[in-house]
């Protein structure tokens, strides 16, 4: 090999080093003083109260008590014998944090737009859901709504003492 190729060989090498040692090819930051950390948001939804407008339609009152808005995306509601209604491209309400939004959560007839798993149902007196709603960051939130019995009974009791003279 030519001696003059090795001498710009070892010069090439040797200002390479000096620029790596020194750090010249190195990228300056955007800004002199330490990036900040990303925020956090959590979102925690929990329901507060029911109330079942029909067989079809029951509202629920979420509340977030997290940081950050909670958009909800899809729900699923199931019986207990594993039967589910879910909509999965829904466009729920956003629960802004610290704030309280009632929820509708249709099936059956109430929602064209819902596929069912397994059997139809609708939602009955004394028997429990469960709904399952999922926000825009994918949390599952979980709910038990009971549909309140619808009997309502009252005992009439008359006590007598003593003899009726005629």
């Amino acid at each position: 090999m030519n001696t003059k190729v090795i001498a710009i060989l070892v010069g090439a090498i040797a200002v390479g080093a000096i620029v790596l040692a020194t750090g010249a090819l190195s990228i300056p930051p955007t800004s002199p003083s330490t990036p900040a950390r990303a925020a956090i948001y959590t979102e925690n939804i929990n329901s507060t109260s029911t109330v079942f407008q029909n067989s079809t339609q029951v509202n629920v009152d979420l509340f977030n008590d997290g940081n950050g808005t909670a958009i909800l995306r899809a729900y699923y509601v199931a019986d207990s014998g594993g039967n589910e209604y879910s909509l999965t491209n829904w466009n729920g309400p956003s629960v802004a944090p610290n704030s309280l939004m009632t929820t509708t959560f249709s099936i059956g007839s109430s929602c064209a737009q819902c596929t069912l798993h397994g059997s139809a149902f609708t939602f009955t007196s004394g028997y429990q859901y469960t709904i399952k709603v999922v926000t825009g960051r994918g949390n599952i939130f979980t709910f038990t709504v009971t549909q309140p019995s619808g009997h309502h009974y009252s005992i009439l009791l008359q006590v007598g003492f003593g003899s009726v003279a005629e």
